[in-house]
């Protein structure tokens, strides 16, 4: 999903993530001098309220934007009684309470429900084409590695994100990093070449978002340059450490697999991944596992 199809699914809306606003839709992308607003609403209180959508994590940037929208109404319409809102799908604790005490309101939209919406209008994410036509080209090589895998050794592993650290979703959108690096700090001895990895961000809306398969044994190297933007943390940035080089060969960002979803599947109890407090970046996945994966996936 782009951030374009969250805005449209919040504009027409607005009372799924919104409840007893009484919101009324004034319009998308509105002009303000040379600045965008991505949703004006009006509320039941005649007050206008700014939303400013962002994908995946909220970063520090959406506040002075979100001020500035502000700022340029304020000089149209000195009366105009203006509240804003910064919505995303990921929002740090810390940035939210900054941003709240501020006056911003912060609005966490998370995967699961704006999947929900979009199912429920039979509104198509305006991504859906490329990742159709994607998975296409790549149907019959798609199935010819997992047809490979997970039979007698285990050789298929979950590689974990952290979406504090990580800004997963974005990182998932992004078409030049179809090919990324991920740490190995579990199974060093174990993960090889040709494996298949599947993509799990934790915290709450856990689960897998794509499929890749392994292509290097891992050794020690650095991120790709134009992976270090999507590290949130500088001291994450630039380190060196034990990595595979992996490729995504399916993108589930739009229809992730659930954490709680998996959880509900009779044989997948003991997935590693689902322990109470899983700690690392590498889980084994078993073969009869990943069988039941597989079909989920599909």
């Amino acid at each position: 999903m782009t951030e374009k199809d969250i805005e449209n699914l919040i504009a027409r809306n607005p009372e799924r993530f919104f409840p007893n606003q009484g919101l009324e839709l004034v319009g998308q992308q509105i002009s303000l001098g040379r600045c965008r607003v991505d949703i004006l609403f009006k509320d039941k209180y005649k007050r206008t309220i700014i939303v400013e959508v962002k994908r995946g994590v909220l970063d520090r940037e959406a506040a002075g934007q979100i001020m500035e929208y502000y700022g340029l109404l304020k000089q149209q319409c000195p009366s105009e009684v203006v509240e804003l809102i910064l919505c995303a799908n990921i929002i740090p604790a810390e940035r939210k309470m900054f941003l709240e005490n501020t006056g911003i309101e912060c609005k966490e939209i998370g995967v699961a429900l704006i999947s929900k919406v979009a199912e429920e209008g039979g509104y198509r994410f305006l991504d859906e084409y490329l990742l159709n036509e994607s998975y296409g080209k790549n149907e019959r090589r798609v199935l010819s590695v997992e047809a490979k895998v997970g039979h007698g050794d285990i050789n298929v592993w979950v590689f974990q994100a952290n979406p504090n650290r990580y800004d997963i979703l974005n990182a998932l959108s992004d078409p030049s990093l179809r090919k990324q690096k991920w740490q190995v700090n579990q199974n060093k001895e174990k993960i090889k070449e040709g494996h298949l990895a599947l993509i799990w961000m934790s915290g709450k809306e856990a689960g897998i978002y794509a499929v890749a398969t392994i292509t290097s044994d891992p050794k020690i190297q650095v991120d790709f340059p134009w992976e270090e933007r999507y590290w949130l943390k500088q001291e994450d940035k630039g380190k060196t450490g034990l990595r595979v080089t992996i490729e995504i060969i399916r993108d589930l960002r739009n229809h992730p697999v659930f954490r709680e979803d998996l959880r509900k599947i009779p044989g997948l109890e003991k997935l590693s991944i689902l322990r109470r407090f899983p700690q690392g970046t590498n889980f084994p996945v078993k073969s009869e596992e990943w069988k039941l994966l597989q079909a989920m996936i599909k």
